[in-house]
């Protein structure tokens, strides 16, 4: 299969995901709910930081600057700053750097657990079965020792690939960012693994397998891909053909209501179309490995469809076991 079929494949399976989110709006929901406790938890950690006591009052800019004294301190420019214009030194304290380690796991730790509790709703979906928030969180609590294993030991390969970047040459940052580009594909399927496996507590393990997923489907979840950046590209040709004819309207006819009108419908029309690409995406990445973990075929989907990518794969491989 050449590269325009694979696009017309993974094009028809996008389309088959908007027709799961159709059929069970609540998915819509789940990404707005689950920003919003991030949010509120994220400012509960920062709060204690931010009012920390000084002895002046928190109406007071004196307050201020000695929170911002405790976590940053200001130092005569290095070399490497001095050569970039710079005439001091930011650097964190040990306060901020812990700050800064705790907020970054506690953040990771987050953002699985609401994956987690969003795609096993996606799942419940595409079983027909009801799709809750409540549900879906309910079920993260069951698995929150592989969410923390997994919270933990993504966390530190970030922090390593972040660190050596800092640190090493061009070459060196060229070949960790390729690490890093390789790590982020063999990562994708992980949210599945862990919400589908009863056992998922080796974060290793679990890598694995995801990347063992992307080696059956990385045709089609390429042309898929290819199928959301067109998506990207429909938008951005909306940009070309409603700004000019906003500003038309204001600049040549005086319009003005109508330009800003035209302007706030345009902007708000493409958050809602990137918000439903984003969980289309979601919908299709489970599809995929619902089909490829387990053969199981979904509603909506051609079987010929996902089939295509891996099939030949599957024939190799028993042929080299032979």
């Amino acid at each position: 299969m050449n590269f325009i079929d694979r696009f017309k494949n993974g094009w028809n399976l996008l389309l088959g995901s908007f027709g799961v989110m159709s059929r069970n709006k609540s998915l819509l929901l789940f990404p707005i709910a689950t920003a919003g406790l991030t949010i509120a938890i994220a400012f509960l950690f920062l709060t204690p930081i931010a009012l920390q006591p000084t002895g002046q009052s928190y109406s007071e800019s004196g307050h201020w600057k000695t929170v911002a004294s405790r976590l940053f301190t200001i130092e005569p420019a290095t070399g490497l700053d001095a050569a970039r214009g710079r005439k001091e030194t930011v650097r964190p304290t040990s306060q901020a750097i812990s700050f800064f380690v705790v907020f970054y796991f506690i953040s990771m730790f987050l953002a699985t657990f609401f994956n987690v509790a969003f795609v096993h709703e996606i799942f419940n979906a595409l079983n027909g079965k009801p799709v809750s928030v409540a549900e879906g969180l309910e079920f993260a609590t069951t698995k929150i020792k592989p969410i923390l294993m997994w919270a933990l030991f993504a966390g530190l390969i970030g922090l390593l690939i972040k660190t050596l970047e800092e640190k090493l040459g061009f070459f060196g940052r060229w070949v960790v960012r390729s690490i890093g580009l390789a790590w982020s594909v063999a990562s994708v399927f992980v949210i599945p693994v862990l919400v589908m496996e009863e056992h998922p507590d080796n974060p290793i393990d679990v890598v694995r397998q995801s990347a063992g997923v992307i080696k059956k489907t990385w045709g089609e979840a390429l042309g898929g891909y290819a199928g959301l950046q067109l998506g990207g590209m429909l938008a951005g040709l909306s940009a070309l053909v409603a700004i000019p004819l906003c500003f038309i309207a204001g600049f040549v006819y005086s319009q003005w209501m109508a330009m800003f009108a035209g302007l706030a419908f345009w902007f708000a029309a493409m958050l809602a179309f990137s918000y439903a690409m984003s969980v289309a995406g979601q919908i299709y990445l489970c599809v995929l490995y619902r089909y490829a973990s387990a053969g199981t075929l979904t509603e909506g989907f051609a079987p010929e469809s996902l089939a295509s990518a891996w099939r030949p794969k599957k024939a190799s491989t028993r042929a080299g076991a032979s």
